[in-house]
């Protein structure tokens, strides 16, 4: 089935030509938008103006379609790129650690080796006089030879702890060159997933641009953004207030008798582990359309694929694409109180399943009408968009 997102807009058919007759023979239309000619029938105002949106929407499908795709495929890239990451970091430690156990056995053996020329030096100089001394303190011949294996042992034993760190050397070297190795394959492929990553998001960059600029040929195409209001046919308000509807509706049919919460009665967990807001609630400039527009939720800046949950326990209402919004999950928490994740890139939930706070809906996306990772969060009270920020 081909997502809500990118289903055709509803159009204007004869029967509603002639309530839209006042408008269209004031405004522009398409390419070099003429103003209509008196002899123009309602009929074919009608044709005229599904043609420029017909041409709109079969570009748009396919700009939406090429980001759908990227956004998977930089979703991909990043998890490939955050597991090679977590990879390097324990190599990395591990190279530190080789690192350290090298250096210390080198300084070991060192020591070791000039202990070891200390002490048989001073045996070499103590030798005869040791040895006169030792003859003539001796009581037995025994004693003397006892005296003279003393002294080996001692040189021997140096030279034997020698041998051993020599050996711990050989193994440490070892050690330390097949870490520094991998955490050298590992550092060239964290900057190969890196470079693809840069290329994935210039790709999308480049979309984002192309579908900006097919926005910007069909408002010209109007005359301007009042003139293509004057025809009812602002696009991106008809797929919001579509959604929106879509949301009412269902949150009207699953709050049938609920009592309603009161602000402060609960306090909702944020849904994105970033609490960064990169567009509030409120009245703002449109970042797609650029005009004036009521933005219903905020927007949690936030990175592809990363995880999206449950400000509170509930009951999931709806998972579903809803135009503009993108894959959006619907959440009913009881007492009226409702919350709505827009621009997911994946859902794990699905309708009727019960979810605890916390637990994760889905992951960070793109879905809609966005220019970036995010997610647009609200929370409904009574079916009505409220200030999120007064819950959290």
């Amino acid at each position: 089935m081909k997502p809500v997102g990118l289903r055709r807009l509803r159009r204007p058919g004869r029967l509603t030509a002639a309530a839209f007759s006042a408008f269209l023979a004031l405004a522009s239309v398409a390419q070099a938008a003429p103003s209509p000619q008196p002899s123009s029938s309602p009929d074919a105002e009608d044709a005229k103006l599904n043609a420029v949106f017909a041409r709109f929407d079969v570009k748009r499908d396919v700009i939406e379609a090429r980001l759908r795709t990227l956004e998977l495929k930089l979703i991909e890239v990043q998890q490939k790129l955050n597991k090679l990451r977590r990879k390097s970091q324990i190599a990395e430690r591990d190279l530190v650690l080789r690192k350290t156990e090298l250096d210390e056995t080198i300084k070991a053996l060192e020591d070791q080796k000039a202990l070891t020329a200390d002490s048989a030096a001073g045996i070499y100089m103590r030798g005869p006089f040791s040895y006169i001394n030792a003859m003539l303190n001796a009581s037995s011949l025994s004693d003397l030879v006892r005296v003279e294996e003393y002294s080996e042992t001692v040189l021997n034993d140096f030279i034997r702890v020698v041998h051993e760190l020599e050996g711990k050397k050989v193994l440490a070297t070892k050690a330390y060159t097949s870490a520094r190795e991998h955490a050298l394959v590992l550092r060239k492929l964290v900057r190969e997933a890196e470079h693809e990553e840069t290329r994935v998001l210039e790709d999308q960059q480049l979309e984002f641009s192309r579908r900006q600029y097919l926005i910007n040929d069909l408002i010209a195409d109007f005359g301007g953004i009042d003139e293509l209001k004057k025809h009812g046919f602002d696009i991106i308000i008809k797929s919001y207030s579509g959604s929106s509807t879509k949301l009412v509706t269902l949150l009207q049919e699953a709050q049938k008798n609920q009592d309603v919460a009161e602000e402060g009665e609960y306090v909702l967990r944020w849904p994105a582990e970033e609490q960064r807001i990169t567009s509030a609630y409120g009245w703002r400039i449109h970042p797609i359309w650029g005009y004036r527009s009521f933005h219903t939720g905020i927007d949690i800046g936030s990175n592809y694929g990363s995880d999206v949950r449950a400000s509170l326990a509930g009951r999931v209402v709806e998972v579903d694409y809803m135009g503009a919004y993108g894959l959006v999950v619907l959440i009913d928490h009881g007492h009226s109180l409702a919350t709505v994740y827009a621009h997911m890139s994946r859902a794990i939930v699905r309708p009727g399943q019960v979810v605890e706070s916390g637990e994760k809906l889905g992951t960070v996306g793109c879905s809609g009408w966005c220019t970036g990772p995010h997610v647009h969060y609200e929370v409904r009270l009574q079916t009505k968009p409220v200030n999120p920020v007064h819950w959290l």
